[in-house]
């Protein structure tokens, strides 16, 4: 079974029915939602990881774009995706099931917005730089990318109280709770592209860094906006062009 098989296979055990962040302060969704209403380009939207469909109802709401793909490696059964966001987003919202990151159910540059939010932290190194080779391919010129991920730096300065969260994807400081931050840190970005997650357990975070995303999104021809909106006080989310 290959890494991202793996991946996958951990997901699908979990989230019946689908995830949906919770409204939380640090991670200030609503605050997203703003920023969303008032800066979202363009005709052709991708969302990766759709999950239960939070983000997609929301912004099909909007009533902005003339075409959404929503994409999960889960069923669209498994998420309940139109029970939540409703039979008659169907006119504007494709849903894909997905198994890899090659984005081929739709054309080259024929997307202008990608988002997505609690997933990239899920993913190792060397697939999230599969996904954005992808979708280098896939946005048109001009498209814009905003996309979270984690960063242990940010997470702890913003949930010290939570540390025991970071140690626990890391197998060999499972019990090791008096591991100074510097470490932790070291340990946690140098996991980036570690094992992935057990198949019979819970999908596991990796820890990929502002900088290490960055300099991916470089490496494929990507034009940084904004390293990170800060809107989001535990995690980065970075925006981005081709």
């Amino acid at each position: 079974m290959s890494k991202l098989d793996k991946e996958i296979k951990s997901f699908q055990k979990v989230w019946k029915g689908g995830y949906k962040t919770g409204y939380s302060t640090k991670r200030n969704q609503i605050g997203l939602e703003h920023y969303l209403a008032k800066n979202l380009s363009g005709d052709s939207f991708l969302e990766i990881g759709c999950g239960g469909g939070q983000w997609s109802k929301y912004i099909y709401n909007l009533n902005f774009f003339k075409k959404m793909i929503c994409v999960d490696i889960l069923s669209e059964e498994h998420n309940n995706f139109w029970g939540y966001v409703g039979d008659e987003a169907r006119k504007i919202i494709k849903y894909e099931k997905i198994n890899n990151c090659e984005l081929d159910f739709t054309e080259d540059q024929s997307i202008d917005y990608v988002f997505s939010y609690d997933v990239f932290c899920h993913l190792s190194l060397s697939t999230i730089d599969n996904y954005l080779e992808s979708l280098f391919k896939k946005c048109k010129n001009g498209a814009v990318l905003l996309i979270m991920y984690a960063d242990p730096v940010k997470y702890l300065n913003s949930e010290p109280e939570n540390r025991q969260h970071l140690i626990k994807y890391l197998p060999s400081k499972k019990l090791i709770y008096n591991i100074s931050n510097k470490i932790l840190i070291k340990d946690a970005l140098e996991d980036k592209d570690g094992k992935p997650s057990d198949p019979d357990f819970e999908p596991r975070w990796y820890w990929i860094g502002k900088n290490n995303f960055i300099n991916i999104c470089k490496k494929h021809g990507f034009t940084i906006i904004n390293e990170d909106l800060n809107i989001d006080k535990t995690n980065p989310v970075t925006l981005f062009k081709k």
